[in-house]
């Protein structure tokens, strides 16, 4: 299952195939053209050959599809105190040609493993973003149980305040129905990350070094022992994003890629085959309104 965002966006590949959008959902802000629309939507789809979800493996052979589209509505804005309410909807599916996919047993939607629907509110207050966000998680090939979820996330602004921005983030997520790891207990996730950009090339690509540490802080990682991992993973990556020129009235395209290198704790090591680090590679392409 992959982590939509702490906000209702997808703009990073790179991210959306490991799995660990916080910053995303938090916010990378749907791909819009500049008018003065209050509604914007964004569609794409992302390449992988692995995807993780929270450092839990989900398929590493094959190949790995995941479109998206969401979009948000603008509920308020102004220029002090509370500058801006969003309200954003959105589905998110993984489309596999592996063992979870058409490359196992065979069902009547065989490679469709996975389909989310997230919604939620996003606040903004000067340079901070929060939002709460609502997830399901569903499996349409029967790969895994149904998981409900609540997500809280703050993230910070800060491009005005360094020259190179850090964009930190923090997101507590809450298992209402269904467990990820497939454990006894619903669990609660912890996720921390930065994630530090600069353009080049005239500013015509942005590259970022993204870098999360995901924890739990209550039944989310539970090992095959009954115990509780605190530790669940380290990714650091980095991502190349570069906008296409397309004439006004086609939408804002941009074309991204990366590679992250995850480094699991040793139930994640466990559930990956013993595999401590994972490579993981992508590209994607996505359309803003």
């Amino acid at each position: 299952m992959n982590w939509r965002g702490w906000s209702a966006t997808r703009a990073c590949a790179a991210l959306a195939l490991v799995g660990i959008g916080l910053s995303a959902a938090a916010p990378q802000p749907a791909l819009a053209q500049e008018n003065d629309s209050l509604i914007a939507t964004t569609i794409g789809m992302d390449f992988s050959h692995a995807y993780f979800f929270r450092g839990i493996k989900q398929e590493t052979r094959g190949l790995i599809a995941q479109p998206y589209v969401d979009a948000s509505f603008s509920l308020l804005q102004r220029d002090e105190g509370l500058t801006g309410v969003t309200f954003s909807l959105g589905t998110w599916n993984s489309l596999h040609t592996g063992e979870t996919g058409s490359g196992g047993p065979a069902t009547h939607v065989a490679s469709w493993y996975e389909s989310d629907f997230f919604t939620g509110i996003t606040m903004e207050l000067e340079n901070w973003n929060a939002g709460i966000t609502y997830t399901s998680y569903l499996s349409p090939n029967d790969s895994f149980s149904s998981i409900h979820e609540l997500a809280l996330t703050l993230a910070m602004d800060d491009s005005d305040l360094l020259v190179f921005p850090l964009s930190p983030h923090i997101g507590l997520a809450i298992e209402m129905a269904g467990q990820a790891d497939g454990g006894a207990s619903e669990g609660v996730y912890l996720e921390l990350g930065v994630e530090p950009s600069v353009g080049v090339m005239n500013d015509r690509v942005t590259v970022s070094l993204p870098a999360t540490l995901g924890l739990s802080l209550s039944n989310y990682y539970e090992s095959g022992t009954g115990m509780d991992d605190g530790f669940g993973f380290l990714d650091v990556g980095a991502v190349a994003a570069m906008p296409l020129a397309l004439p006004e009235g086609y939408g804002a395209w941009e074309v991204s890629g990366g590679v992250h290198l995850l480094y699991l704790g040793s139930y994640l090591e466990a559930l990956n085959d013993g595999n401590q680090v994972q490579v993981i590679g992508s590209i994607g392409l996505s359309i803003g309104y």
